[in-house]
């Protein structure tokens, strides 16, 4: 129904009460007074804010054995009670013997169920007054009800609308004489279904015997648009008992039905996914029962529904791990989700499946966990083909361990061969042979690390390069020249792979070499520094000597020496930068290599 929104109806609502001379109360479930208009307190002789929040027994107590079982008949069959007259048996504090005439009505929330009752009352011990605050009381109230958001009507005994409020007047497009002395089922708000008229009818006949009906029904508003009504229909009672009239009353329930349609939709799509799902789906009770079991559950466990509902989940599990079904249960029962684990489930036929379950609490509306839902996935086939490939990459791994050891030593011959060779040429070929002995040591340290590596495809940086030093000073006596190889690194480790490491590793052994042999002449003693650090995404190696520096006219593009000419080479094949600076205090050979992300493509 359209009408005034719920706010500017609480509003005027206090407005209006407030300047009535009835006296008006609000009472929650539990009778205590959560609004009174200024009559009201009059009436009882204190002020507004004494009496809010008070129970009916408090301040009404001389009176509260009648007035509270009339409350609750009202909170409890949502029927109202008109013009009930109540009087004290006894006098006040005062010394007066209170009488009044009170009428009371149940409050209902946007659900449609009773949150409370408005009791309207007159003081009756004063005929005069008592007919004014009557027919004021009245026309008030006829204006609170023509700005409430329900329908309240009255009809005679026979079904005839003697009035109803404005409200679903507006909702229809309709005025009170399109209705007003007609039967209630022949009204515009029913009269396109024939089963309605007759349920309004049937209902109307059995309400005048005394009973309360209520149900919901799709009436029809304006422009031939239709709403879902939470309707009732209640008898009016006069001071005898007597039913004089009917009243009915209906608040709009669209939202609520289409939340329940919504719900419904939602349970019928969570249903279609249970039962199409490829995963075993298992829902259980908090004490292990099994309550839920889809198809996908029996295709992989055997059991049909039947034979798994209400069975203790542990009917699955094999005698070795029925304990941990305990804790699982316990730690579900605090709220928690299980990540995904792997287990073995028994199958009807015997057998046992590798299965990985996840498991996480059920909930109810109020959020409190009701159980526990189970999706177990088969991995038999995948823990196979997993096996079958640690097999293989064990396999591989071996072959290729056994490929490095090769190679390693295969250069390790190279190696004793061309030591062999240098003993018998001249001293320049020998020199010639020594150095190429240093690249090989160079490439041959590559593969004893990988052999040694458990990670075959990287080699740690820093482990390679203090192997390196110290066969070059092994080879070349350089204790004895007086010279110091010593590296530092900034105690980060630093990984590469095998394709880039053999450049590399032939870069810096020429470095050194190169140092070595012309940065110390006449036989100075001297030291060659190496240093690793990194700087946001690169890699930066120094090489760097305290010796003479380079000639003046230096240029790697004229370079003669293979090891000079080899090093711009390397550096380029390792998509790297290469620095220098020299005087007469040394030379710094710096080195940028490019992140590690980047090696992919480089390799390619």
């Amino acid at each position: 129904m359209h009408g005034l929104e719920v706010r500017e109806t609480e509003q005027l609502f206090l407005l209006m009460t407030d300047a009535m001379p009835l006296g008006v109360a609000v009472l929650d479930l539990d009778l205590r007074l959560r609004y009174i208009n200024r009559r009201h307190a009059e009436l009882n002789g204190l002020a507004v804010q004494d009496l809010l929040g008070r129970h009916v027994r408090e301040y009404l107590p001389h009176v509260a054995d009648v007035v509270e079982p009339k409350l609750r008949f009202v909170l409890q069959e949502g029927t109202p009670l008109l013009r009930q007259e109540i009087r004290a048996s006894a006098p006040d504090k005062d010394g007066k013997y209170l009488h009044r005439l009170a009428s009371y009505y149940p409050w209902r929330g946007d659900d449609g169920q009773v949150c409370g009752l408005l009791a309207l009352i007159q003081d009756a011990s004063v005929d005069a007054f008592a007919a004014q605050v009557a027919e004021e009381s009245k026309q008030r109230l006829l204006q609170v009800l023509d700005n409430l958001f329900a329908f309240v009507g009255v009809l005679e005994l026979d079904g005839t609308l003697l009035m109803c409020n404005r409200a679903p007047l507006q909702a229809a497009g309709i005025s009170m004489e399109d209705v007003q002395g007609k039967k209630l089922w022949e009204c515009y708000w029913w009269e396109h279904d024939l089963h309605l008229q007759a349920r309004i009818k049937e209902s109307i006949e059995r309400c005048r015997l005394g009973e309360t009906l209520r149900f919901d029904l799709h009436s029809k508003m304006i422009d031939d648009s239709r709403m879902w009504v939470d309707f009732m229909l209640a008898p009016l009672l006069d001071e005898s008992g007597n039913i004089t009239h009917l009243i009915p009353s209906g608040i709009d329930i669209n939202k609520r039905h289409e939340s329940e349609a919504a719900l419904h939709q939602s349970e019928e799509r969570y249903r279609s996914v249970i039962e199409s799902s490829d995963d075993a789906i298992i829902t259980k009770s908090l004490d292990g029962i099994v309550t839920g079991w889809n198809p996908a559950a029996q295709r992989l466990l055997g059991y049909s529904e039947e034979e798994a509902l209400g069975q203790s989940i542990t009917f699955l599990f094999p005698p070795s791990q029925l304990d941990e079904e305990q804790q699982i249960l316990k730690r579900i029962a605090q709220g928690e989700r299980l990540a995904p684990f792997e287990a073995v489930r028994i199958h009807k036929d015997g057998y046992a499946v590798d299965v990985s379950i996840t498991i996480s609490p059920l909930l109810d509306r109020s959020g409190k966990v009701i159980g526990a839902c189970k999706l177990a996935r088969d991995i038999s086939a995948k823990k196979r083909q997993l096996e079958a490939l640690e097999r293989a990459l064990e396999e591989k791994t071996a072959l290729l361990h056994e490929v490095h050891h090769r190679v390693k030593n295969n250069l390790q011959i190279v190696s004793s061969l061309l030591s062999l060779q240098a003993r018998q040429a001249s001293t320049d070929v020998a020199k010639v042979l020594a150095e190429s002995q240093g690249r090989i040591r160079a490439m041959a340290l590559v593969h004893q690390l990988l052999y040694d590596a458990e990670n075959m495809s990287e080699i740690e940086l820093s482990e390679f390069i203090h192997k390196l030093i110290a066969l070059t000073a092994a080879s070349h006596d350089t204790q004895k020249l007086g010279i110091k190889l010593q590296f530092s690194g900034n105690g980060k480790k630093f990984s590469l792979s095998a394709h880039r490491m053999i450049p590399l590793g032939l870069v810096i052994n020429e470095l050194i070499l190169n140092a070595i042999k012309h940065a110390f002449p006449g036989g100075r003693n001297g030291e060659v520094t190496l240093q690793l650090n990194d700087f946001a995404d690169q890699l930066q190696l120094q090489v760097a000597d305290n010796g003479c520096g380079l000639p003046p006219d230096f240029s790697w593009n004229m370079a003669t020496g293979l090891g000079t000419k080899l090093i711009p080479m390397f550096v380029a094949q390792l998509h790297g930068e290469l620095q220098t600076v020299s005087s007469t205090a040394g030379t710094c050979f710096t080195i940028m290599l490019s992140p590690k992300k980047k090696e992919a493509a480089y390799a390619s």
